[in-house]
């Protein structure tokens, strides 16, 4: 990664970015900018696989849990929620369906 660059700057030139209408909605509702979204996921202090819907879930360390579909070179942010609906979802679906991979 060249010097000064962020993984967010290299995956914004890398990826594209797609935040769906739900997300949107989630976004506004729970008073989450797209900044906060982007520290998310440059900065997550963990990160879960859903098997069954083949997504990510990333708790960021700014409290803002983005879950995300990579399909190829677009990432999809499908929802997002704070940290205490994410434990909540985490903790009653972990071993289940939820793998934590960092």
């Amino acid at each position: 990664m060249p010097a000064g660059s962020t993984w967010a700057s290299v995956m914004a030139w890398w990826y594209s970015l797609r935040v769906s209408q739900h997300a949107r909605e989630r976004m506004e509702e729970r008073r989450v900018s797209l900044d906060d979204v982007l520290e998310a996921l440059e900065d997550p202090v963990q990160i879960v696989y859903d098997s069954e819907e083949d997504v990510y879930l990333a708790l960021g360390s700014n409290d803002v849990a983005v879950v995300y579909a990579a399909r190829g070179k677009v990432v999809e942010i499908v929802t997002v929620m704070r940290r205490r609906e994410y434990e909540a979802l985490v903790g009653r679906l972990q071993g289940r369906r939820y793998k934590v991979v960092y």
